[in-house]
């Protein structure tokens, strides 16, 4: 799909956004002295900007007038943020609601980071994504705000703001789509179900504003796979989608995952399953429900604690080995990946076992939690990959989730480890040396195979 832009002369195109986005600032401000709700006067910046910013591809050939907008605004709103002069005067406008975000700094950014993504590419690929964040997001914060009785635990988000973004995403996708491709009505239906139960996931598992970078990219990424795709292939997307969102409804009080956290898990095993294949969301599935084998069934370990930070802390080293076999395309780089996961079962079960049995030796709990750890993740890998020196690897591979777990009680106090940002960061990169002693077992292997 590529279209050629009416654009006009840069500078002209500049001052009219310019001066259309003063206007709206300066008219939002009078509105929110007089008394305006904080989150109203937000999501009118929010959605003002939104709909200048989709003239974008048709003022603009060259990246640069984007990039001086969207740097020139994303300066005023940082002024007005962390300035006490300015945030005194205008901060009405963008920081007036009582929690900490930097949403409003992270919408120029992502519509910079769309607009050079789509250069030269059909005007679709940047106003869907934008025009999603710009009503959909809205209307999810002023209907959770406003109706939403069901609340995600961990989230500052409602049941009720969800479906109210799948609604006017639906739409926001669908209607471009039908009238200005010539994609089939039932591919239409098809990419505009999909892929607003999927950035609605990317909403909701999304905090402190990210949804605001994560929407748009994730969104563009997303709609430039399907629109190559036919009928059967998005179909059967569809149909993993549902299933994640059902197996979110149904697992919500059975796990220790907070909701966010939960639907970030969701999303990041659909991101695995769509670029790899479903071998690659054996792992993270037998992590997650042989968590409770290793966890004493206690109060304590049974209650939802587990943020978003806990999940990227899990998926980080992860998603590193997904990317390089992706484009290595190396199936068998499927070992370090999983050895992630078993490193952090590993890590998550002695954890637990030491803070719940501080009267038994660490060593004995240690040999434990790392053999339990192999076993739930490494017969599954086992059974679902080709013999070959991946299986000859994965069987001595205890050896490096037994690292892994090391490297973390080197670090951490191991019977009492917080549930902090700093705990998330060593545990990550406790378990990427676990990865990365098991790829160097898979090389040794792999010369000596025959």
């Amino acid at each position: 799909m590529t279209i050629a832009s009416a654009a006009i002369h840069p500078w002209i195109g500049v001052a009219v956004i310019l001066g259309a986005f003063v206007l709206l600032f300066a008219g939002v401000a009078v509105y929110a002295r007089a008394g305006g709700p904080p989150e109203i006067t937000r999501k009118l910046v929010h959605a003002g900007s939104g709909i200048l910013t989709l003239a974008f591809p048709f003022l603009f050939r060259d990246a640069w007038p984007v990039l001086l907008l969207t740097g020139a605004s994303a300066a005023l709103i940082a002024a007005i943020k962390f300035m006490p002069a300015l945030r005194r005067r205008f901060g009405g406008a963008v920081s007036g609601v009582d929690r900490s975000t930097l949403g409003e700094l992270y919408f120029p950014v992502s519509v910079a980071l769309v607009f050079w993504l789509t250069r030269g590419a059909h005007p679709l690929l940047f106003v869907i994504p934008i025009l999603v964040l710009t009503l959909a997001d809205a209307t999810c914060a002023l209907v959770g705000g406003r109706y939403g009785t069901i609340r995600y635990e961990g989230a500052s988000k409602s049941l009720e703001g969800s479906i109210a973004f799948v609604v006017v995403a639906f739409f926001c996708i669908h209607v471009p789509l039908l009238l200005w491709t010539d994609l089939g009505r039932a591919e239409t239906l098809l990419i505009s179900s999909t892929l607003a139960l999927l950035v609605m996931l990317l909403e909701g598992s999304a905090w402190r504003g990210l949804d605001n970078l994560f929407i748009p990219i994730g969104g563009y990424f997303l709609l430039r796979a399907y629109v190559t795709f036919d009928a059967p292939q998005l179909a059967a997307r569809l149909a993993v989608t549902l299933t994640l969102v059902a197996s979110i409804v149904v697992m919500r009080r059975r796990t220790t995952l907070e909701d966010d956290s939960l639907v970030a898990g969701a999303f990041l095993c659909y991101i695995a399953w769509a670029i790899m294949g479903w071998r690659w969301l054996v792992a993270p599935i037998v992590v997650f429900v042989g968590y409770k084998w290793l966890s004493p069934p206690t109060p304590d370990n049974s209650r939802r604690m587990h943020d978003v930070p806990a999940v990227l802390s899990v998926w980080a080293g992860a998603l590193a080995w997904l990317t390089l076999a992706h484009g290595t395309h190396d199936d068998a780089l499927l070992l370090p990946y999983t050895i992630v996961f078993a490193s952090h079962l590993a890590i998550f079960g002695l954890s637990r076992l030491a803070y719940q049995f501080r009267d038994r030796s660490l060593t004995v709990l240690f040999s434990r939690a790392v053999a339990a750890s192999w076993i739930i993740v490494m017969v599954p890998f086992v059974v679902t990959t080709s013999p070959g020196a991946s299986d000859i690897a994965a069987a001595v591979s205890i050896v490096a989730i037994a690292l892994g777990a090391a490297a973390f009680v080197g670090v951490c106090d191991i019977r009492d480890a917080p549930q902090t940002t700093r705990r998330w960061v060593y545990q990550a990169g406790a378990a990427g040396i676990a990865s990365l002693a098991s790829w160097l077992i898979l090389v040794a292997v792999r010369r000596s195979w025959p």
